[in-house]
């Protein structure tokens, strides 16, 4: 994983280990129950009070509707994507602490405790890394290493008989156990010598070293297959924007990975008969112009099966964004760490529920945790995460025994893995958002029902579950987790309004169904600009482009003068405008909102296009912006545009007229805000239309129950489309990619 934060840096081991000395060890586990006729089974965790999955007298359905007040309504009718599991990752130093320290008893008992549904949690998916991670007890490794300044291309050198030791034996233990286990694998670097920089900390893939790292996937897979252990899916590079000279890692471009899974991995795995998925990106939800830039080539669109994401920088609802934009390709949660810098007990269960509950509610089919065992100072490490959070802790008694203890991880886990069956789909339900009680839920295979809830709040709850035509009441307790769980099926119908959000399907050629959702609080994702007493909203999927009817030219920048909230002193605004790509201005500290950029253009001009470039710095954009605009510089009156930023932020206006242009950062992130070029575009004059077919696209209309106007476009046609949006008065051109969905709003000012 990657230490994104200074605070991550600064937290103490101290405190991790006396958090994790205060949970439980793990009692005897009750089957789960989908409840009996006319009632639901209760389990519920409240670390305060030390009560951990501890099952409750069952709750009794009443007849109606429920009555007025805070409401949870689940609606079982409307189904979402199905679930592939929840789990952590046996990293090597998880695996040697459970297969070296524990006694063969302890360690089955805790086998069964992680992957047993009947007996324990019933985790179902691993992560592995292929090698060495921020996770090791001996430091790096790969399955070919080789001297430095030698390299071994035919691959003649390579083994997994590190693996077969300790990590190996458990994965077939958990397999064994748990059947339907998934796993996934996940390089943080290839051998050393694959590298420019002959490490495997740091440095990039070496353009001659393409096609023997594909080879090196295919050697692995077959390896651990015939060992016992199949991989069901992989991905390229863990973290590939994260480049570190600290522990195992490498950089890797949208671009480089395209041409890696396009030419070399996709046709590796076919050549060898391989079946194992390929999920792009592996990373924070900060940057979505990278998952999104593989779909837009056909052939990685083909290769690619789905995303994998991080929790560690942005907002989890942008799982959501990306897959309204491409509604085809699945998520995967597949790393997020808790750790000391969560605070206590409480604190650390506060995240993991968070994960729980809205990695899923985001499209996610699955939720990864990271190591599923550290010993009591968080390690073994190999240079990585400091105070990092486990699923369990390792670690000796007083007699010199070890054994493991649960730690808020095990038990926010558990409140979705023990009643949501792999092959589960998640279903409509509203929530009653932060500070409050925060659910999710999902209708399994065999037909029952598990609604997870948790109480976010500073106070207990007392809350309404409406099911169909049936309710009942339930009080939960400040910062305390409940899963229901029972069966039958609903019987009555749901007012879309209760749920808040609306469902827009749309049928692909082959008949599979693209589903898109769509609730207020994704305004704030999209670009939104005010024409008069409106707001019109787009979004934008990388690849796309709105264009005005006459092309655009760029404003001479001869008399423009920039200034910043603040500025590197390497990195002045000023080389923001001077024309020169490599150059840059810098905020000098990490984005908070508030910090702004602010052009006078010399004089009154008249623009309609904002363009901020900051390609030669990915990651370092605005996360979400707003722009203001002034004839005196002093008075700026409302924002005319707001909306999230990417690599290069187009951001759209109607006709302006102004001196001053500000634009302000509404996010916090720990990366320096950067701009290596600024433009301002002015109509040209000249008549211009998107290219593109218009076979294949699809719309739908839809109205939020806040009354915000949705106009919903589908490419289901195999080649990018081209279609007219009329648009403060202008008709703007629309060119969407393939397998895209545009989404337009309308909402009053």
């Amino acid at each position: 994983m990657r230490t994104t934060t200074r605070q991550r840096r600064r937290t103490s081991l101290a405190a991790a280990a006396t958090l994790l000395a205060t949970l439980p060890v793990l009692p005897s586990a009750t089957p789960a129950s989908a409840g009996t006729a006319g009632k639901a089974s209760v389990w519920v965790t409240n670390p305060s009070t030390k009560t951990y999955l501890s099952q409750q007298s069952p709750v009794t359905w009443k007849a109606g509707r429920a009555p007025s007040g805070s409401t949870i309504t689940v609606d079982t009718t409307r189904k979402y994507q199905p679930m592939t599991g929840f789990g952590a990752s046996f990293t090597d130093s998880s695996a040697w602490l459970v297969g070296t320290k524990l006694s063969a008893a302890k360690r089955n008992a805790l086998m069964r405790d992680l992957f047993s549904r009947r007996d324990g949690i019933g985790l179902s998916f691993l992560r592995q890394p292929m090698g060495a991670s921020d996770f090791t007890v001996n430091g790096n490794y790969s399955y070919d290493d080789m001297p430095a300044g030698e390299s071994d291309p035919t691959l003649a050198d390579f083994t997994i008989d590190h693996d077969r030791s300790y990590t190996i034996p458990l994965l077939k233990q958990a397999r064994q156990i748990n059947p339907r286990l998934t796993l996934m694998a996940t390089p943080w670097s290839p051998p050393g010598w694959m590298k420019t920089s002959d490490s495997m900390n740091g440095g990039r893939l070496k353009p001659d070293a393409y096609q023997p790292y594909a080879d090196y996937f295919a050697k692995f897979l077959k390896a651990y297959a015939a060992a016992g252990v199949p991989v069901r899916y992989v991905t390229p590079q863990n973290e590939p924007l994260h480049n570190t000279s600290s522990y195992p890692s490498m950089s890797l471009t949208a671009d480089e990975a395209k041409t890696f899974i396009n030419d070399n991995l996709a046709p590796t795995l076919r050549k060898h008969g391989l079946s194992t998925g390929i999920l792009g990106y592996d990373h924070n939800w900060d940057v979505t112009s990278y998952p999104e830039s593989l779909y837009t080539d056909a052939a990685s669109a083909k290769n690619v099966t789905g995303t994998a994401w991080h929790c560690y920088a942005g907002d989890v609802s942008a799982q959501t964004v990306v897959h309204n934009d491409y509604p085809g390709k699945p998520a995967f949660q597949s790393e997020c760490s808790g750790g000391s810098w969560e605070g206590n007990g409480q604190g650390a269960f506060a995240g993991v529920m968070d994960n729980v509950i809205n990695g899923p509610r985001n499209w996610a089919q699955s939720i990864i945790r990271w190591n599923l065992a550290l010993d009591a100072g968080g390690g073994p490490t190999n240079n990585g995460c400091q105070g990092c959070r486990p699923v369990v802790t390792v670690s000796p008694n007083t007699d010199g025994k070890w054994t493991y203890t649960p730690t808020a991880d095990y038990w926010g886990l558990a409140h979705a893995s023990k009643f949501v069956q792999p092959g589960a789909r998640r279903v409509a339900s509203n929530t009653l958002g932060k500070g409050s009680v925060e659910d999710v839920a999902f209708t399994n295979p065999d037909g029952s029902t598990a609604l997870v809830t948790y109480n976010s709040g500073s106070t207990a709850r007392t809350f309404n579950v409406g099911w169909g035509d049936r309710h009942f009441t339930y009080t939960l307790a400040a910062g305390a987790a409940a899963t229901f769980t029972w069966a039958g099926n609903q019987q009555g119908s749901t007012d879309p309004a209760a749920i808040g959000s609306v469902d827009i399907p749309f049928r692909n050629p082959d008949g599979s169904q693209a589903l898109i959702t769509y609730d207020s609080g994704l305004l704030a994702q999209q670009p939104q600009v005010r024409v008069g007493d409106q707001w019109l909203g787009y979004t934008l999927p990388t690849g796309a482009s709105l264009t005005p009817p006459t092309g655009e030219t760029a404003l001479p920048r001869d008399n423009w003068q920039a200034t910043a909230s603040a500025s590197s002193s390497d990195d002045p605004p000023t080389k923001a405008i001077d024309g020169d790509p490599s150059t840059r201005w810098s905020l000098g500290h990490g984005m908070q909102p508030g910090d702004w950029f602010q052009l006078d253009l010399g004089s009154t001009q008249t623009f309609d296009q904002i363009v901020l470039d900051t390609s030669a710095s990915p990651g370092d954009f605005a996360r979400q912006y707003e722009v203001y605009t002034s004839d005196d510089g002093t008075s700026w009156g409302e924002p005319i545009a707001t909306g999230p930023g990417s690599t290069v932020t187009r951001i759209l206006l109607p006709k302006t007229t102004a001196r001053y242009v500000r634009v302000v950062n509404k996010s916090g992130s720990g990366s320096w805000w950067s701009l290596h070029d600024v433009s301002v575009l002015a109509p040209e004059g000249k008549d211009t239309k998107a290219t593109g077919t218009s076979t294949g696209l699809q719309r739908e209309n839809a109205t939020l129950p806040d009354g915000t106007q949705l106009q919903v476009t589908y490419n289901s046609g195999g080649e990018a489309a081209a279609f007219d949006v009329p648009w403060g008065g202008t008709t703007y051109s629309y060119r969407l990619p393939a397998d895209a969905a545009a989404i337009l709003t309308t909402r009053p000012a």
